[in-house]
């Protein structure tokens, strides 16, 4: 079996602000089920239609890949100011796509900026939200975002809570109160915010999962403070970048054929692990856009997918790492960590040296632990054979993850095009919109 490195040059590349090391998806303990780079070479000729086709995504207003270059970050910076200007806080109710995305720019991009804080319900359990209940809605402003506006959870969320809002502020109040974000002039959403006089703000022609980049993420993000002028130049950088016709120099083509080659050899359940708690949110983002872009059947009907699993180091090193190693050579890893992990945390004491376990830790940082416990997990997987590879970058860098978003994005689109599916469509999503509408209709008196 022949087996080589990854090219020098883009083993460890640096993107600007994120770094990149994939030089361990090719690394010769993998066996007879590695992959060499010439194998990625190979694929040349079947993403060369894809290649073609992205110069005019990139000119298509509305194209996720024509987002970084195109979004009107000015008129969202004057919005955002003016809503954290006149309310204390932001609710946002959305699902999926239309909540996930901004819900990662300000969980991860806010904590310091000093703005009023933006809540995001995803979800239709009715104990959470209960929390609505303690809104002071006369400071508070509502974001309701849906691309169809047909969305049953966000229409729920949205009726359950006018009431509230109508009590504490009076039906003339919604107007400056909620803003509606949404495609579909036909949709329920659209005209239920019309009948109300509400403000509706166009959700661009892209689906919600690819959708950060526009208002969706955006206006939450300016909100609460972050610099999204700073996540769109990221974003723009990488862009760029992907759309580079050298395979070996175009990171989302290199890695995501690395990936779905992975894939064709039993390696379908990819697991992508944080070593940093601050980007746990990115996760669930990319949990979406992966799941939902790639498991759907090809034109002949052959099922497809790549299984997202999401897990948190160092706490899944104790729950999960045994069937990573010991179990079946069924996945490959992305780890997403933080360049300073070592440089952080209080120093722990030299107290109790006569206890050899606790003399081994004195003097040390919690963040040289931190790096430590990552080094050995990197290391001990590549021992056994299994694939992985490091995105790193600083948590409070806006551009990095704006450059990551865009990575992650061209990557799902390129292994869906070595799939041969539809990366922008959800059908049987869709199946089970409609199920659920009519299983609704028994629990009626």
């Amino acid at each position: 079996m022949a087996t080589t490195q990854t090219p020098s040059r883009d083993a460890a590349s640096t993107v600007s602000r994120l770094r990149i090391d994939a030089d361990t998806l090719f690394a010769p303990t993998l066996g007879e089920k590695g992959i060499d780079p010439a194998a990625v070479r190979a694929l040349a000729s079947r993403l060369q239609p894809l290649l073609d086709r992205l110069p005019e995504w990139r000119q298509t207003a509305g194209n996720f890949l024509s987002l970084p270059y195109t979004t009107d970050s000015r008129a969202i910076q004057r919005l955002g100011d003016d809503i954290a200007k006149r309310f204390d806080q932001t609710v946002v109710f959305g699902i999926g796509g239309s909540s996930l995305g901004g819900e990662m720019l300000v969980s991860i991009l806010a904590r310091d900026a000093g703005r009023q804080p933006v809540r995001f319900f995803d979800n239709i359990d009715p104990a959470s939200l209960k929390d609505m209940a303690e809104v002071d809605w006369s400071r508070a402003c509502l974001l309701v975002i849906s691309k169809s506006g047909a969305t049953a959870e966000t229409l729920c969320q949205l009726m359950s809570v006018l009431p509230m809002l109508e009590k504490q502020i009076g039906t003339e109040g919604l107007r400056d109160h909620i803003k509606v974000i949404t495609e579909n002039r036909a949709g329920p959403l659209y005209k239920i915010a019309e009948r109300l006089g509400l403000e509706i703000l166009e959700h661009p022609p892209v689906g919600g999962r690819f959708s950060v980049l526009s208002i969706v993420g955006l206006l939450p993000a300016a909100i609460a403070g972050v610099d999204i002028d700073a996540v769109l130049t990221g974003a723009r950088r990488m862009a760029d970048r992907c759309q580079n016709r050298d395979l070996e120099t175009n990171p989302a083509f290199w890695n995501g054929a690395a990936q779905h080659l992975h894939g064709e050899r039993g390696r379908t359940i990819c697991v992508q692990m944080t070593y940093c708690d601050r980007l746990r949110p990115e996760l669930r983002w990319y949990r979406q856009l992966w799941a939902e872009s790639l498991g759907k059947r090809d034109q002949h009907g052959k099922a497809h997918g790549l299984t997202p699993v999401l897990a948190h180091g160092v706490t899944d090193q104790h729950s999960q790492l045994q069937l990573y190693l010991a179990g079946p050579d069924d996945k490959q890893f992305t780890f997403l960590t933080s360049p300073s992990l070592a440089k952080s945390g209080t120093r722990i004491p030299e107290r109790f040296m006569d206890i050899p376990e606790v003399a081994i830790l004195a003097g040390h940082t919690m963040g040289e632990l931190f790096a430590a416990e990552f080094e050995a997990i990197r290391t001990t997987l590549t021992r056994h054979g299994r694939p992985h590879r490091t995105l790193s970058l600083l948590p409070d860098d806006a551009q990095a993850l704006g450059e990551l978003i865009v990575l992650l994005e061209m990557e799902t689109v390129v292994v869906a095009e070595l799939l041969g599916v539809d990366p922008f469509d959800q059908p049987a999503v869709e199946e089970g919109k409609v199920l659920a509408r009519d299983y609704l209709k028994r629990f009626q008196t």
